[in-house]
């Protein structure tokens, strides 16, 4: 019977993706409706600290196909990567993201049929690997100078890498550390990422202060540096982060709301199928990408960083293992 139960997963979840691969346009979304009007507050940038950021590769590959993600029809090809962001802070670093667990394949097998499949399907032409601790030596930092890692949300390749680094404190939105807390009855979660930050979470304290087009923020240093809103729906507590270099130099890290910078620039979500398997409340994942479009219109200037979209990951760094200062 468990060999059935295997089989089965298998074959539906080949299914699945042949489905994605075949099926193409037919499967995704169409474009969304504009979010709610709403007026931009404008952050106030004219007294930031000296901050740095960092991209740290952590792992990369190129996935064929129409894999959920609207800009795959011009290519064929999708350039992905699994990075951490590093913040340089006068205060203390942090960390955004830290990739898959270093025991990433053992951990898969042990999850339920269908999601090894795709746990497996997304490991496979992974290359590059690079641990935490190599990454942060690799643009001189360290473990011991991290002051918190905030997780974009608490997937297998976001939270993973926390394995490694077990003496970091974690900031995060409460509803995110909710989510690793039900590990037993919430499958999203790996239980070896949740039992590696157990007892180290911190929950985000967020003030009813408008910022862009966000009702409330989490201001991490107080200082306008590095600012935090919340974008629930591809999990519960999925944020995204805002890096203020300079006034004209700025960028936001997305997480998995979308894959592609162009699903926000042309305000379309990631394809059905793939919200069905990935997206906690896929409405309230859609009306973020529809609120990220909004941004986008209203601030053309900011760069946003899906954490997938190694193109996008380029246009802003040049080349991994490079950090960008104010100009």
């Amino acid at each position: 019977m468990a060999r059935f139960r295997v089989r089965w997963g298998r074959l539906l979840g080949t299914l699945c993706v042949a489905g994605l691969l075949v099926g193409g346009v037919k499967l995704f979304t169409a474009e969304l409706p504009p979010a709610p009007p709403h007026t931009r507050a404008v952050p106030d940038l004219k007294s930031l600290p000296p901050v740095e950021v960092c991209w740290l590769e952590l792992s990369r590959s190129d996935v064929w196909g129409q894999l959920g993600t609207a800009g795959l029809t011009r290519t064929g090809t999708w350039k992905n990567t699994a990075s951490a962001l590093l913040v340089r802070h006068p205060r203390g670093d942090v960390l955004i993201d830290a990739g898959y667990s270093p025991n990433v394949h053992e951990e898969v097998k042990h999850r339920p049929p269908l999601a090894r499949f795709f746990n497996e399907s997304a490991l496979k032409g992974a290359r590059d690997w690079s641990t935490l601790t190599a990454a942060l030596q690799k643009v001189g930092a360290s473990p011991e100078g991290l002051k918190w890692f905030i997780p974009s949300h608490a997937h297998l390749d976001h939270l993973g890498g926390m394995v490694e680094l077990r003496n970091v404190p974690v900031l995060l939105p409460a509803e995110e550390l909710s989510l690793i807390q039900s590990w037993r009855t919430r499958k999203e979660v790996f239980p070896e990422h949740a039992q590696a930050v157990e007892g180290r979470m911190t929950a985000m304290a967020f003030e009813p202060k408008p910022y862009e087009n966000f009702d409330e923020r989490f201001d991490v240093f107080g200082d306008g540096a590095v600012v935090v809103a919340r974008i629930p729906g591809h999990t519960p507590g999925s944020i995204a982060t805002f890096v203020n270099l300079s006034p004209e130099r700025r960028l936001v890290h997305v997480g998995d709301t979308v894959n592609l910078v162009e699903s926000v620039e042309r305000r379309l979500p990631k394809s059905t199928v793939l919200q069905f398997f990935t997206d906690t409340d896929a409405p309230s994942a859609r009306e973020q990408v529809a609120r990220l479009s909004q941004l986008h219109e209203m601030a053309p200037e900011l760069q946003f960083l899906p954490a997938h979209d190694r193109d996008a990951w380029e246009k802003f760094f040049g080349a991994p293992w490079s950090c960008v200062k104010a100009r």
